[in-house]
């Protein structure tokens, strides 16, 4: 028996429009010029943070209590801040966000009808991944949510998977594959965990050789066809 693990940002839920809103309402609160430019500081500041976290340097903690405070110093921003109140409202802002992936929903009408077993793995907060999971309507189609803040390991982690497995009835018995758009976390996750990837890559990105996953697909789609799910 096939289990499918989808990854939630920009795999079925469209994180980056959601990132887009919260972060204008950001520079909107604290008369930040809206530019390419600043968002672009703001994405260079965040995305270097999160890959310490992957790798085990900082904690979650750490990266939610400082990504603000460096992105504002590296914007220029004078005036000082409470870091974590300014994020913790980018959270708030960033929960309200639910719009699904093209085809997403199309995905999971289709999968529940072939009976195959499915499961949400993030890297996201709870206060953030879960009002988002509900809202957007897709929650009644997983038997379970795993996310890594409330498990206290984090995807590419072996133990990550441990944990889920751990908390899936006869997970020994069945076939694993694991959905998302990420190679560093999805994919090499999936490695790390011994399991089948399918990588949803719709951008066309290029693929690192020793993160080549076992399938590859630009439209959700896809995926009832796969070899994987025979």
């Amino acid at each position: 028996m096939t289990v499918l693990l989808f990854d939630i940002d920009n795999t079925l839920l469209d994180f980056d429009k959601a990132e887009y809103m919260a972060l204008g309402k950001i520079f909107e609160q604290y008369h930040i010029e809206d530019t390419e430019e600043n968002r672009a500081i703001y994405s260079r500041e965040n995305k270097a943070l999160w890959r310490s976290h992957e790798a085990g340097e900082i904690s979650r903690e750490e990266l939610l209590a400082t990504r603000f405070a460096k992105a504002f110093t590296a914007l220029g921003v004078t005036e000082v801040y409470d870091a974590s109140v300014v994020d913790a409202t980018y959270q708030r802002y960033l929960a309200q966000g639910h719009e699904l992936i093209f085809h997403a929903k199309e995905l999971l009408d289709r999968l529940e009808q072939e009976k195959i077993e499915m499961y949400i793995v993030s890297n996201g907060t709870s206060k953030v991944s879960r009002p988002r999971i509900l809202e957007s309507g897709i929650a009644r189609y997983f038997k379970d949510i795993f996310i890594s803040e409330e498990i206290g390991k984090h995807k590419p982690s072996k133990e990550f998977f441990d944990y889920v497995f751990a908390h899936i009835d006869h997970a020994e018995e069945k076939d694993f594959a694991i959905v998302g758009d990420t190679l560093t976390t999805d994919i090499l996750g999936g490695k790390n965990a011994g399991i089948k990837t399918i990588w949803y890559n719709p951008k066309h990105l290029s693929v690192q050789e020793e993160l080549t996953p076992d399938c590859e697909i630009e439209d959700l789609l896809e995926i009832p066809f796969l070899p994987v799910l025979s």
